[in-house]
This record gives structure tokens, sequence and C-alpha cells, in this order.
């Protein structure tokens, strides 16, 4: 048995029942939709402050970044550097046996065509004479060996002065000098050995 009866219309009942449902349902969509906004706000913030501390770092780190390409770009030049002095040493190593070829052509140019160099020999050349004190007298300076034949003794002698003479060897020394018939006449075999 029933106490109370509505006697409101159906039509009435069932605007008021959507208006009920209508309010209960907006509520809980607003209480959702500012759980949700409250979540990407705190995300939002944790964004920001982790965004901040990565530029903070980022720009602590830039000096760092910069040293860094400058010791690449100084590593870079040094090796470019240690290249180039290797072709300098090597081109100075080369001037000097220029040097010595001018020198010996010279000397040879004064006999007027009675001495001629048959075999030019440099051993050793990049070793000075105080590098190879400094190994203990080591037998193996840098040195350089003419072979050849004059037309006569005085011929080699003015040789063995004039390079004496150039100051360019550290000692001048005269190996052998040998006198042999070659077509009815005397020619002399000679070794000049000078050491830097």
């Amino acid at each position: 048995m029933k106490s109370v009866i509505n006697l409101l219309p159906a039509a009435y009942r069932r605007q008021r029942m959507l208006r009920c449902r209508a309010a209960q349902w907006t509520t809980v969509v607003c209480v959702v939709l500012l759980v949700v906004w409250a979540a990407r706000w705190y995300r939002l913030r944790e964004y920001y402050a982790l965004s901040q501390q990565l530029e903070a770092v980022a720009r602590e780190g830039r000096p760092a970044q910069a040293m860094l390409t400058e010791i690449v770009h100084m590593r870079q030049q040094l090796r470019q550097l240690q290249q180039q002095e290797t072709v300098a040493k090597e081109l100075e190593r080369q001037r000097q046996v220029l040097t010595m070829l001018g020198l010996i052509s010279q000397a040879a140019q004064q006999s007027d065509g009675k001495l001629r160099v048959s075999q030019f020999e440099v051993l050793n050349l990049q070793m000075s004479a105080a590098e190879g004190q400094l190994r203990n007298n080591d037998s193996r300076l840098g040195a350089l060996t003419l072979v050849g034949v004059s037309l006569d003794s005085p011929t080699v002698a003015e040789l063995h002065d004039a390079l004496v003479r150039s100051s360019l060897f550290a000692d001048v020394k005269l190996i052998k000098s040998n006198e042999r018939e070659g077509n009815g006449v005397a020619l002399y075999d000679y070794e000049v050995r000078c050491e830097l």
C-alpha cells in the first residue's frame, strides 16, 4: 500500500528527473574536469621547472662545451704543425744535401776538368757531430763519401783543401789515393770522407 501518490503529470516528472540527473552529472563532470585541469597544471609546472633546470645546466655547460671545441681545434692545429715540422725538417735535410752537392761541384770545377767525382754517398745526414758525442762517440756520425778519378795527385789535394776551407764539415780525410794506369795515362783513384 502506498501512502503517497504522485499526481503530477508524467511529462513534468520526466523533466524534473532530467534536471536532477543533469545537475548530478554536471557536478560529476565539473569535478572530473577540475581534477584533470589540476593534474595538467601540476605537470606543466613540473615541466616548466625541469626546463628551467635544463636551461641552467646548459648555460653552465656552455663554457665547457666551448672549451672542448677549442681543445679539438687546438689538437687539429697541433697535428698540422707537427706535419709542417716534419716537412720542414725534411726540407732542411734536403737543403743540406743540396749545399754539399753545390760545394763539391764548385770544388771539382776548380780543377779545370782534371778531377771527376764518380760516386757521392751520404750516410746519417740528420745526425750532427754534437749528437754523435752525446751518443758515446758513435762511429755512425753523419758522413759524406766521395769516390772518383783524377789526373794527378795535387788536384785531389786541392779538392781536399777546398772541402776543409768550406767549414761545412767537422773533419775531411783522404781515405785513399792510388795510382793506376789507364790507356797509357796515369790516373789517381781517390776516396775522401767528410764528417759532419
